[in-house]
């Protein structure tokens, strides 16, 4: 007993520290320090025992932990078990070659004899088929008038082109070339 309030101390315990008895009145604001808090972080039922079990004892403190962590309304919405399954991922299927094609910049790499640094990456998915453009800017004029001369006229329009909306490809010529 220090300043009228008990102390555990077990000689054989992992913390060499005395822990702090809570009275039943106190247990709750204890749970709400430890658990509910913002920086507490809603650790889960031997989370949360653990780190109140360092500094403080109260007989049935296991239970009780258990019991409020259970009642907890956001441990219980965030749980892992409360959650849908990902599921797998839906690949779509096309039907034709060039009907959706993916392009993309990649570079700028060292430049050339010919003064080209950059690669324009156009792929069909529905067949894989992957072809390779040198470019000397990575401008959008240079990547529609590739697609135009290299792309479309040897195989065929598509119905949509994917990018991954880098400058060259959302700029107002490109969508001006997009919406003919």
């Amino acid at each position: 007993m220090n300043q009228s309030v008990l102390y555990r101390y077990v000689p054989n315990a992992d913390s060499a520290e005395a822990q702090l008895v809570i009275p039943t009145a106190e247990r709750e604001l204890i749970m709400q320090i430890h658990h509910n808090d913002p920086m507490a972080g809603h650790y889960g039922e031997d989370g949360t025992l653990q780190k109140i079990a360092k500094r403080y004892y109260w007989t049935g403190m296991k239970k009780y932990i258990s019991d409020y962590i259970k009642k907890c309304p956001e441990c219980a919405r965030f749980k892992a078990t409360n959650q849908k399954p990902a599921g797998l991922l839906r690949t779509p299927v096309y039907s034709q070659r060039f009907e959706v094609i993916a392009i993309d910049l990649f570079g700028p790499l060292p430049q050339t004899d010919s003064g080209k640094q950059w690669i324009f990456i156009v792929e069909d998915c529905a067949t894989k088929w992957v072809e390779l453009f040198a470019l000397s800017q990575a401008s959008a004029r240079q990547c529609a008038t590739t697609l135009i001369e290299e792309v479309f006229m040897r195989h065929c329009i598509p119905r949509r082109i994917i990018s991954d909306n880098g400058i060259q490809l959302v700029s107002a010529f490109y969508n001006r070339f997009a919406l003919r």
